[in-house]
């Protein structure tokens, strides 16, 4: 009797497993475009120049530069056949640190999790964007899990995904936000030109900075739109469209829920695809309730307006010039999010900040011109000029950026960092060149030029064709030039990133002795670190936590307190120094210019 019990229960158990996946995968599939992939040549290579149909990838002094054309699907297959040996990099990248900041549990059930959690979420996505996502998939020569094409969904979502996973053991809150950006028009600059600037401070892999793509996507029917960002990646962060329209994005937090929306990147990239105001932009951004919640800086060449507009998942407003200059950090600042919990959250775990006051007075301290920009991005110091240790969190230019880019939306051109960080040069990509350059037709976008636009392609001013007179000198009036390449930090020349190289290897060193629990391996390398740069509030906090684990109360509480004193970020470390402390002997008051009523 009890083997027919067994027998019966172990059916049961089986077949509600059965039902159960059948359930999970009826759920979670995907909606499949129907339309045929074509069948690609091979690319015809000159040089650093890959072309294959209407597609072609170059490469640059610095970056890549990756012309897309034609049909959605036919762009999705282009885009992987051309750039698969880049993308393959990013994806060995992508794993090995899954694998490494994940424990096994977690990598067994977060895959399913996301897919249940976010099963709406293919379906927000436009048909013509899932054409090409479809046809990179069916292109690309996968060999790891998941079909490649749920993964590309995927990976367009990490910005959504990793800002809902903020407070989770595996995600640290003093990261999720660390892109700071501004904008100047008119009397705010020295010319009366828009102009806007943004430093993507994700950090995560090495690669998105050193091998950076410049993407032009023309897909037909749609206006062109030139992305900043890397490989594989289909969705915008910093972009502009050929009618001066740029948009960027900085991360934040506010409450609400939505599984619904359309990841973030894909979303601007049909923005700018469409959006020839700030008015489309802005009626755009409120026609989709998004996954988390942003902001947004925004510009248009066309007539010199700049704003931010802080998107929630239920919540919109907007902040626009004051003196014809604005700046933007993480978090939020308009009224309608007043008293936000999640906007406080990052405030108070994040350098949020101590950036945004940065850059505020920074750019509010005269007029700016390209080579201020340059400078402001890769300024490296605390609110007020504090003297802080180069690659602190809390500094507009940590020395982390994926990217930076300085566009002047009037003469649409733009500049883009080269590796490493910011420290490299800043290149000069000419949107209407580039477009000439590809067959697209430019002239009406030209049309909308504002009128000063462009002076170099325009005659000097006071040549009217005049004969000069018999006996007098004739003085050709100065030529304007054309936009430049921007030199390289002479932080990198002099020797300083040399130097903070070498400091971050030892601090990686101490970090690898300290989960290995050789806490006076540990200690030593944080020391050789803080020998080489003494303002080293990283240093300072892992000689504190060495010594908490071997016992050493006076070496913990010493080198806790050096560690408050060096302008830390705040985040899960800044709250175990603070707390042990605490426990034993007291915080000592500390002075911080972006707490200034608060102790640590």
């Amino acid at each position: 009797m009890w083997r027919t019990h067994l027998k019966r229960a172990l059916i049961v158990f089986v077949a509600s497993i059965v039902v159960v996946q059948t359930i999970f995968w009826i759920s979670v599939r995907l909606p499949v475009p129907d339309v045929p992939v074509p069948e690609l040549g091979e690319p015809q290579l000159d040089g650093r120049r890959a072309s294959l149909g209407g597609s072609v990838l170059e490469e640059r002094a610095g970056y890549w530069f990756f012309l897309h054309r034609g049909d959605p699907v036919t762009i999705g297959a282009e885009h992987a056949r051309l750039g698969e040996f880049l993308i393959q990099r990013v994806e060995r990248a992508l794993f090995a640190d899954f694998e490494q900041r994940m424990p096994a549990l977690v990598r067994l059930l977060l895959p399913p999790y996301l897919m249940w959690s976010y099963r709406h979420m293919p379906y927000a996505i436009p048909e013509e964007q899932r054409e090409e996502l479809w046809g990179f998939s069916a292109t690309y020569a996968d060999s790891y899990p998941l079909h490649p094409y749920r993964r590309g969904m995927y990976y367009h979502a990490l910005h959504d995904i990793t800002q809902e996973l903020v407070g989770n053991p595996w995600v640290d809150p003093s990261v999720a936000g660390a892109c700071t950006g501004f904008a100047a028009t008119g009397e705010g600059t020295t010319d009366g030109h828009l102009l806007l600037g943004r430093n993507f401070d994700f950090e995560v892999f090495p690669l998105f900075d050193q091998e950076k793509v410049v993407h032009l996507f023309a897909r037909d029917g749609a206006i062109p739109v030139f992305s900043i960002s890397w490989m594989a990646m289909s969705g915008v962060v910093t972009g502009m469209n050929a009618e001066g329209i740029w948009m960027s994005l900085n991360a934040a937090r506010s409450e609400g829920t939505n599984r619904k929306g359309p990841p973030v990147s894909l979303r601007i990239r049909t923005i700018l695809e469409q959006a020839r105001s700030l008015d489309d932009v802005r009626r755009l951004l409120e026609e989709v309730d998004p996954i988390v919640s942003d902001i947004y800086l925004v510009g248009d060449g066309k007539t010199g307006e700049a704003a931010i507009i802080e998107r929630g998942q239920t919540r919109m407003a907007e902040r626009g010039t004051v003196g014809g200059k604005l700046s933007a950090a993480n978090h939020l600042i308009t009224d309608t999010f007043e008293g936000d919990e999640k906007d406080q959250g990052l405030r108070d775990y994040s350098t949020t900040l101590a950036r945004g006051m940065r850059m505020e007075e920074l750019v509010n301290a005269e007029p700016l011109s390209i080579p201020r920009a340059l400078d402001i991005l890769r300024d490296k110091k605390g609110p007020g000029g504090l003297d802080i240790a180069p690659g602190n969190r809390n500094a507009i230019d940590a020395v982390i950026a994926t990217h930076s880019v300085i566009f002047d939306a009037t003469d649409r051109v733009f500049w883009v960092s080269t590796a490493p960080n910011t420290q490299g040069a800043y290149r000069a990509v000419d949107l209407m060149a580039e477009l000439e350059a590809a067959g697209i037709d430019a002239a009406p976008y030209r049309a909308t030029l504002p009128a000063g636009a462009r002076a170099w392609e325009q005659p000097p001013a006071g040549v009217d064709g005049e004969e000069p007179v018999e006996g007098e000198e004739a003085e050709a009036p100065p030529r304007a030039q054309p936009p430049s390449d921007l030199p390289p930090d002479p932080f990198t020349a002099d020797g300083h990133f040399a130097r903070l190289e070498r400091v971050r290897g030892y601090l990686e060193d101490a970090e690898f002795f300290l989960d290995a629990e050789a806490f006076h391996l540990a200690a030593d390398m944080a020391r050789r670190a803080e020998a080489i740069e003494p303002r080293s509030s990283a240093a300072a906090w892992l000689v504190g936590d060495a010594c908490r684990q071997q016992g050493d109360e006076a070496g913990a509480r010493a080198a806790f307190t050096d560690y408050l004193n060096r302008f830390p970020a705040f985040g899960p470390k800044h709250a175990q120094a603070t707390d042990w402390l605490r426990e034993h002997g007291g915080v000592p008051e500390v002075s911080r210019p972006d707490r200034p009523a608060a102790a640590p």
